[in-house]
């Protein structure tokens, strides 16, 4: 669970940082729940002082579309669910600027016209909850990203959810035999080709999504404990910086602490 900083044209710009943000990747398929989850843990991780939670949704990332492509969309024959559908350099910038604590803009996708609706600015946040079937499949992104977590739930049952409304997940209003036929054609083989595989990165595998009530609390509690050790450390960082002289080069400074003491947090590779 930490970044790497060799992908980057500048890793010297990754450095730690005790108020840089939390990534938590949530990847799993169609239907998995995985904005559901995101809901819970931003309720919950939002009882923390002063604590800000996020929630950035993959598909306000698709992008814009051809004509030949819009008209395969309007009659339901545009496979939405392939990566060469979303701009993931954009989402990339997004997040490296909130890595760094900047605002940033993020589009609104009006999902029935698949056409970009407005933009929206996101204040900086402590903990940046990113969802989507292919939160993890650019390493690019995984790059960035404090935990990465797979929902792990049955086909048959998210094909169930799928087909208990008749308005898609991209706010589509669609007919039974349309929902199964975009289902077999697109959103199952797009799940075996390139979901799926994710799952052998993901820090944390929750099987049946929000019903796996122990799982979540694992996670909740390692991303509250996380949160504590940042508060407490900021404390002891500001506790010395009010006593006496700053430490030589040959005394152990509190940044060189949190590194030894931080192996495996993020914190030592990321933007400041």
């Amino acid at each position: 669970m930490s970044i790497d900083a060799s992908a980057f044209k500048d890793p010297s710009l990754f450095m730690l940082s005790l108020k840089t943000p939390m990534i938590v990747g949530i990847a799993g398929g169609a239907q998995a729940g995985k904005f559901l989850m995101c809901k819970h843990l931003k309720d919950r991780l939002a009882n923390y002082p002063k604590t800000r939670v996020v929630i950035l949704s993959m598909t306000d990332f698709y992008r814009d579309l051809t004509k030949e492509e819009h008209d395969l969309f309007e009659s339901g024959e545009l496979n939405l669910d392939h990566p060469n559908m979303f701009d993931f350099d954009s989402m990339e910038t997004t997040l490296k600027n909130l890595l760094k604590n900047e605002p940033v803009t993020v589009p609104q996708w009006d999902h029935r016209s698949h056409s970009l609706a407005c933009k929206q600015t996101m204040q900086p946040a402590d903990v940046i909850l990113v969802e989507g079937t292919l939160a993890l499949y650019p390493k690019s992104l995984r790059d960035l990203m404090f935990m990465k977590v797979f929902i792990d739930v049955d086909s048959d049952q998210r094909l169930t959810r799928r087909t208990q409304h008749l308005v898609t997940g991209e706010g589509r209003v669609v007919s039974l035999n349309q929902m199964l036929s975009e289902y077999v054609n697109f959103v199952k083989p797009m799940f075996d080709e390139f979901v799926l595989p994710t799952k052998k990165y993901a820090d944390i595998v929750i099987p049946r999504g929000v019903e796996n009530l122990v799982a979540l609390q694992v996670l909740e509690n390692h991303l509250e404990d996380h949160l504590k050790k940042r508060a407490k450390l900021s404390i002891d960082t500001q506790s010395v910086g009010c006593h006496a002289n700053p430490p030589s080069a040959t005394t152990p400074s509190i940044r060189s602490d949190v590194l030894a003491q931080s192996a495996q947090s993020p914190f030592k590779n990321i933007p400041q």
